[in-house]
């Protein structure tokens, strides 16, 4: 209940409020991947250099070039892989994920609640796979109500996809967290 009422702020935002939240997301991202890039390289020099030392290589000056002129090239490369792969309209692409992943948590969540209840099974996944959708379709109707917002059929289906996919990761957890325990339970011959 409490992630539907996040769900419900969220979805409650004006649209310069809901923009800017997400812009704000978008500024965090990239830094993040930036900085992520930079400790990445230096992660890989660094490597390279311990590797060379247990192979008893000594490490001169023109080894070290070597390698911080690989760890530049290979970082202009990153920079340049980066901006082929980020979509053009990367504030969309943040907002629909966004969606995806927001309801994702929701469908971990349903499905846990569901369980707890003694729903399980195939009935589990059709009565949170309505809760979800349900509640999507609400909050895209909601939405049609807000200054600036409007109810997206797309958004149902992004939402309804992240749901479905957050109880079969669910479903997945708990058959590797009973397959774990059943293979850690001593056996008596």
């Amino acid at each position: 209940m409490l992630w539907m009422g996040l769900i419900f702020y969220f979805s409650h935002q004006v649209q310069q409020q809901s923009w800017d939240l997400s812009h704000t997301v978008l500024g965090i991202s990239v830094q993040v991947i930036k900085i992520a890039q930079v400790l990445i390289v230096i992660g890989l020099a660094g490597f390279v250099l311990i590797k060379l030392k247990k192979r008893g290589m000594t490490i001169g000056i023109k080894n070290l070039l070597l390698i911080l002129i690989a760890a530049y090239l290979f970082y202009t490369l990153s920079i340049e892989l980066r901006h082929m792969l980020v979509p053009p309209d990367l504030h969309h692409f943040i907002r629909k994920n966004a969606h995806f992943f927001i309801y994702l948590v929701l469908g971990v969540l349903v499905k846990v609640a569901l369980m707890n209840n003694g729903i399980r099974g195939f009935k589990a996944i059709g009565i949170g796979l309505l809760i979800c959708v349900g509640y999507a379709f609400s909050d895209e109707f909601h939405q049609s109500f807000v200054p600036g917002r409007g109810a997206q059929l797309s958004d149902v289906v992004i939402d309804s996809c992240g749901a479905g996919i957050g109880m079969a990761l669910q479903i997945l957890f708990f058959k590797f967290l009973s397959k774990r325990e059943k293979n850690n339970i001593p056996q008596d011959n």
